[in-house]
């Protein structure tokens, strides 16, 4: 059942879940990475896919306004995505995913600006597995360390 739990939360809010893991769960290093990445796993692939399909029906039901091609209309907002995207890009979405993003509002993200190519959404889950690795190994040396439980 603990095994279920961990699965389930680490597709939705994946940093979240490794103190409940390592900390009230007790599970071992192997254990956590397991599934912590199998949830994250699936996490990535139902919200890729959920993030698809919501782009192409929120295109289908509001479609963009039709402007004069020589008239190109810049907001505030606008610019504001256009200076994150070319600051940051994706490499920034893969490091920021677990930290500040979480599974659904990085997957939406990639779907959204960078949605093309299957290497991207690879790109997520590698960067998830290497967070994964550093959550895993702080929580399980901290809880060796100061043996600390909840």
């Amino acid at each position: 059942m603990k095994e279920l739990i961990i699965i389930l939360s680490s597709t939705w809010k994946f940093a979240a879940t490794f103190p409940l893991a390592v900390l009230i769960m007790k599970m071992s290093f192997f254990e956590t990475l397991l599934y912590t990445n199998f949830g994250g796993l699936i996490g990535v692939i139902f919200f890729v896919s959920l993030s698809k399909i919501v782009i192409k029906t929120w295109t289908k039901i509001l479609p963009a306004q039709k402007q004069d091609k020589n008239k190109k209309i810049f907001t505030k907002r606008n610019k504001k995505l256009i200076k994150l995207k070319r600051t940051y890009g994706l490499p920034g979405i893969i490091i920021l995913n677990p930290i500040i993003l979480s599974i659904p509002v990085s997957a939406f993200l990639v779907a959204k600006y960078y949605g093309e190519k299957f290497i991207n959404y690879c790109w997520l889950v590698v960067g998830q597995i290497a967070w994964s690795v550093l959550y895993t190994f702080f929580f399980t040396s901290l809880h060796d360390k100061w043996n600390l439980t909840f």
